[in-house]
């Protein structure tokens, strides 16, 4: 009898995140508005105020345009994938570890082998302020002890990507892990 199998993890679904985008364009509009305020009511902000918050947006305009072309691109990379390789097994061995990196950032590590074949998600998220910058969530994958699981992927050695992971649904139930409502899910 074969075995159903439930996605947790699937990275070429789910949607952009859209605050960071109603930020980036919503930003100049309120600069202008408080400097007409200022203006109408004869108050004075001084150049190098005006400077800087120009430069602030000039400077996180470019970092959210990088990331939702990064989060579009992983997407698509995985959507149009050709090249795909399915390992189907029991878990072998995992671990995770999380740890913040030097500076604003936190990573996660989620690795795991199946038939001897290892795997790593890696998720890179801001420690303040995450709705700022758009990225896909980080999906906490149900590595349970020699549970039957199967991932596709893309690539080989160090350039693997996981592209989908998916767990018996049996697994699920025996450890009343929830079933998630959408493979990837957006901020």
């Amino acid at each position: 009898m074969a075995s159903e199998y439930t996605t947790v993890l699937d990275t070429g679904s789910g949607s952009l995140p859209v605050l960071p985008l109603i930020l980036m364009l919503a930003a100049p509009v309120l600069m202008l508005a408080c400097l007409y305020v200022a203006k109408a009511r004869d108050w004075y902000v001084s150049h190098p105020i005006k400077l800087a918050l120009w430069t602030a947006y000039a400077s996180y305009v470019p970092v959210v345009l990088f990331q939702y072309w990064s989060v579009w691109d992983t997407q698509q990379t995985a959507r149009n994938a050709t090249a795909m390789s399915v390992e189907a097994g029991r878990l072998d061995w995992s671990t995770v570890r999380q740890e913040p990196a030097v500076g604003i950032f936190v990573d996660t590590n989620q690795r795991f082998a199946v038939n001897g074949v290892e795997f790593v998600y890696n998720h890179r998220a801001l420690r303040y302020l995450d709705f700022l910058v758009p990225q896909s969530d980080l999906v906490a994958l149900p590595l349970f002890q020699r549970a039957q699981v199967r991932v596709t992927y893309l690539g080989e050695g160090e350039d693997r990507r996981l592209l989908r992971f998916e767990i018996a649904t049996s697994v699920l139930d025996a450890h009343d892990w929830p079933v998630p409502e959408s493979a990837a899910l957006s901020n």
